[in-house]
């Protein structure tokens, strides 16, 4: 599987969100910092998070980001699934392809609808706290 830019930065920024203190925030600056990521780029990848509810942020001096529940209940998933604004991990199950020499499911779309449904449930089985040690 190819995890798409934004959805490998969002899970960088959450597993080190992971490895922090709860109560702890990290800043964005630090995180650009140690990862080389541009702060405007990280900025969208965290208010997409943030909107979903997996982040809380503190204002101000000592402010940042922390994770809004434990390491443990956050899945690969829950972070992946947050940027699939088009839900093509669902879409490849019901789309019927033009190109399928029958009128009825083809084979690779059967195929990749399996693949698609296995990614999905490891996804769903790995934790933060598990990549995060």
């Amino acid at each position: 599987m190819h995890f798409r830019k934004h959805e490998h930065y969002a899970l960088l920024f959450m597993s080190e969100l992971a490895r922090s203190s709860e109560t702890q925030p990290l800043s964005l600056a630090s995180i650009c910092r140690l990862h080389g990521i541009t702060l405007p780029f990280l900025k969208k990848i965290v208010r997409t998070l943030h909107l979903s509810g997996l982040t809380k942020s503190k204002e101000g001096f000592g402010g940042g980001y922390v994770l809004s529940r434990p390491p443990g209940k956050i899945t690969l998933w829950d972070i992946v699934r947050t940027f699939d604004r088009s839900d093509d991990t669902r879409r490849v199950k019901s789309v019927k392809y033009v190109d399928c020499p029958v009128n009825r499911a083809c084979l690779p779309q059967h195929i990749r609808s399996t693949v698609m449904t296995a990614i999905e449930d490891r996804l769903q089985s790995i934790t933060l706290k598990e990549v995060s040690l």
